[in-house]
């Protein structure tokens, strides 16, 4: 499992133990916050309502002042015990996601990505968006703010999403009434193998690791040149590349008390501040 792979590493080469310092759980995105700093991010893709679960809750109150990898460990073995798709399990697994960011962050340096053949950029110059070849074939796994400008780029481009009637848009006009997205075909995640199959680059959300789907649609991108984006994806990039990843394009918070006030304070619009306290980064094999 790719987040237990991560988990030993740290185990293995963290040097230091930082102590969670504060939990933030937002409608869209969770938040954790080390004693030195280090603050790690992970999309929120609850469903089915507000996160209510009170022993949960109670357990969470308890973790603020723990080393953050115990507390890593827990929470793995706590969304192992639960239905998978849970609105606990999801919520747990995103924190764990995000600590694990924030853990990764001492592994994510130019020196020591480096000594493991992996080149660093930062700057959103090269930003998951930028790396679609024109008239090429795309797959985009989640919906995401990039699909339009992928489509003006790919000669197709197809997104897969486990409720793709949520993404439709009806357009009325003197000419009757047509739908979209109409830059790409929105398909049901039931079958994105197909599309997989059909496509030169697949670009594959983050919090699929969330969603604990990741491992399953990267065995389906076997041979295709795989992108994986957004800020859930920054951490420990081994397990990633192992499993036939090209790039990782991702971020990390450069202003951590901004980033508590944000998810605080910004509620679902938290993303569109994301540039005030985070800076995109690219890890990509040598």
């Amino acid at each position: 499992m790719i987040l237990q792979e991560i988990i030993d590493h740290l185990q293995d080469k963290l040097t230091d133990q930082p102590k969670l310092e504060k939990i933030v759980i937002n409608s869209g995105f969770s938040g954790m916050l080390l004693n030195n700093g280090d603050m790690g991010l992970a999309m929120n893709i609850r469903s089915g309502g507000p996160f209510n679960d009170s022993i949960i809750k109670k357990y969470l109150a308890e973790n603020p002042g723990r080393q953050g990898l115990d507390v890593a460990m827990e929470l793995q073995e706590k969304t192992l015990q639960l239905p998978s798709d849970s609105n606990s399990a999801l919520v747990l697994r995103s924190l764990l996601v995000a600590l694990l960011n924030a853990l990764s962050r001492p592994l994510l340096t130019q020196e020591q990505l480096e000594t493991q053949g992996y080149e660093l950029t930062v700057g959103a110059q090269q930003h998951a968006s930028q790396q679609v070849r024109e008239g090429e074939k795309v797959s985009i796994v989640g919906f995401g703010g990039m699909v339009r400008n992928v489509a003006k780029i790919a000669g197709k481009t197809y997104v897969t999403e486990l409720e793709p009637e949520l993404f439709r848009s009806t357009i009325f006009s003197a000419q009757g009434v047509s739908y979209g997205p109409q830059c790409a075909q929105v398909v049901s995640s039931e079958n994105a193998a197909a599309c997989f199959r059909e496509s030169d680059t697949i670009f594959i959300t983050g919090c699929t690791l969330v969603s604990n789907t990741m491992e399953e649609i990267l065995a389906q991108c076997q041979g295709r040149r795989v992108i994986i984006y957004g800020h859930t994806a920054g951490l420990y990039p081994e397990p990633l590349f192992k499993r036939g990843v090209s790039i990782i394009s991702t971020g990390r918070v450069t202003d951590p008390l901004l980033m508590v006030d944000l998810l605080t304070n910004c509620a679902g619009a938290v993303e569109r501040f994301f540039p005030l306290a985070t800076e995109d980064m690219q890890i990509c094999i040598r």
